[in-house]
């Protein structure tokens, strides 16, 4: 697959590298970000170490604790993907 640089000039990142790229960029620790979501402070940095990518749902999590948005964009059309309500209860 080749990597083409999306509107502002960055390749697009796999996952975890996005997952990473989150959290620092939102200035918060791994553990905290786990905390964020309602999980254990070890279950993102064991995600990261094992290489295991997670389910969409938990990725939206991650994504909204660290400031950021899940979307689709094809076919003329940019989809946001939401987190699901009270799933971090």
């Amino acid at each position: 697959m080749v990597r083409t640089p999306d509107k502002i000039g960055r390749a697009p990142m796999q996952t975890l590298e996005a997952i990473r790229h989150m959290c620092d960029t939102s200035g918060q620790k791994i553990a905290e970000v786990s905390k964020a979501i309602g999980r254990s402070r070890a279950f993102l940095s064991n995600m990261l170490t094992r290489g295991n990518n997670p389910r969409i749902d938990t990725l939206i999590e991650i994504a909204d604790a660290c400031g950021y948005k899940v979307v689709l964009e094809g076919q003329g059309d940019r989809i946001e993907l939401a987190p699901t309500p009270g799933a971090d209860e």
